[in-house]
């Protein structure tokens, strides 16, 4: 013991010479280390200067950001809304990296929009009213408030729900940027499209003219938007309402399918028992008549939309005369006769078009929207005949409401010749 003392007392000597600042600092005198107490105090004094130096260091930590990061919303909405490491790594069907949501306050949105100013809005579908916004970093925005007697979710459960649809991205998918909540009032913030919606062009609102190979553009866009929402996606998503004004376009006329994700925002109960989601002309008949919901739903709405393309009209025109109101009736009956040219605008026919390839569309319709759900192919089908990867070798079927509508007429005919007996 004699010797450790001694050996404690030599090193500590050198030290206090070479650091004369160690002697103040640790106030043991030099007769206590004679002692067998000495060992223990020292231990003690330099395991308290440890301690020390690690609370400072932690404090450090937890103090600098505090001053260097800006204001953000409460942790609550962070943590659940800010994607996850596993979602920003898969970017196998992503056209962009994954970033993260924002949280947008009511005030900011009612300064882009100049107070949801009438001259900002841009139309109103089955979930709100869109306004156009601008943000005070020059950002155009569009901003769709959700009805309060649909969205029902509660504050934590909506936040999951954006941030699983901000998970989903493609190039053909309108961007949800971030969202707002204020009370019971949910908001959704999506990138603002130049070109607005494709219907007012269909609808004959706008003086631009569409060639062939911006439609085409279109058109395939809208598939690979759909395909990868049914079978490429994490999550398989069912549009439920594929429509011209649900297609916006960018500056460039590439095509983005709007409000994709909307549907989960709402009860599933609701939709299926109250109230069929949809749009009169573009339903399928198997979700309109008995509710029955599938991939296949959309592909119908698909075969509708396409013929509205390629014939620039809606597909549904009562100022029309009887044989022609119903754009799909129409088409099948040209495609009886081998007249489907006509179906074609009569502007592109001016401008000129590739014969075969708007041929092979217009077959593509006419197997969308064929009755029965398995007679439609899958998107991924559609993607490959558009781009004639594969040949088409299915003939479309006659469709039920053909005949349906022969055998009302036949038998109003019929009554009609009874009363004049």
């Amino acid at each position: 013991m004699t010797l450790i003392n001694q050996r404690i007392h030599s090193e500590f000597c050198n030290c206090a010479v070479e650091h004369p600042s160690l002697s103040q600092v640790i106030q043991v005198p030099m007769s206590m280390l004679g002692s067998s107490g000495a060992v223990t105090v020292l231990v003690v004094v330099i395991i308290l200067l440890i301690l020390l130096l690690i609370l400072v260091f932690i404090c450090r930590k937890r103090i600098k950001p505090a001053f260097q990061t800006k204001a953000k919303p409460p942790i609550e909405v962070m943590e659940i809304i800010a994607p996850s490491k596993k979602q920003q790594g898969s970017m196998d069907f992503f056209s962009g990296s994954v970033q993260e949501m924002s949280h947008f306050d009511s005030q900011t949105l009612k300064k882009a929009t100049m107070n949801f100013h009438p001259d900002n809005f841009l139309g109103s579908g089955g979930y709100g009213p869109v306004y156009r916004g601008k943000l005070s970093d020059g950002r155009l925005i569009a901003v769709k408030t959700l009805n309060l007697n649909k969205a029902q979710q509660g504050e934590k459960q909506f936040l999951s729900e954006v941030r699983l649809i901000t998970s989903i991205q493609h190039k053909n998918l309108v961007r949800l940027l971030g969202c707002c909540i204020d009370g019971p009032q949910r908001t959704l913030v999506y990138e603002y499209m130049k070109n607005r919606s494709l219907d007012l062009i269909i609808n004959g609102h706008s003086d631009q003219f569409l060639d062939w190979s911006t439609r085409f553009q279109i058109i395939l866009g809208i598939a690979r938007g759909l395909q990868y929402l049914h079978e490429d996606s994490h999550m398989r998503i069912v549009h439920r309402d594929i429509k011209a004004s649900n297609i916006l376009l960018d500056d460039k006329f590439h095509p983005k399918i709007g409000d994709f994700g909307l549907a989960r925002f709402f009860p599933e109960d609701d939709c299926l028992s109250t109230q069929i989601a949809g749009t009169l002309g573009y339903t399928a008949p198997e979700y309109a008549t008995k509710g029955e919901l599938s991939e296949k739903v959309d592909i119908y709405s698909f075969g509708v939309l396409l013929l509205e393309i390629i014939s620039c009209r809606m597909n549904t025109d009562f100022t029309l005369p009887s044989g022609m109101q119903y754009l799909p009736e129409y088409a099948w009956k040209l495609y009886e006769k081998s007249m489907l040219t006509d179906l074609i605008d009569p502007k592109l026919r001016e401008h000129g078009f590739v014969e075969k390839d708007v041929m092979q569309a217009i077959h593509v319709a006419l197997l969308c929207i064929q009755s029965s759900p398995n007679l439609r192919p899958p998107m991924s089908e559609i993607v490959a005949l558009l781009t004639f990867k594969i040949e088409m070798v299915r003939t479309p079927m006659r469709p039920i409401f053909l005949d349906l509508r022969h055998k009302v007429a036949v038998a109003d005919k019929d009554k009609d010749d009874d009363y004049e007996n």
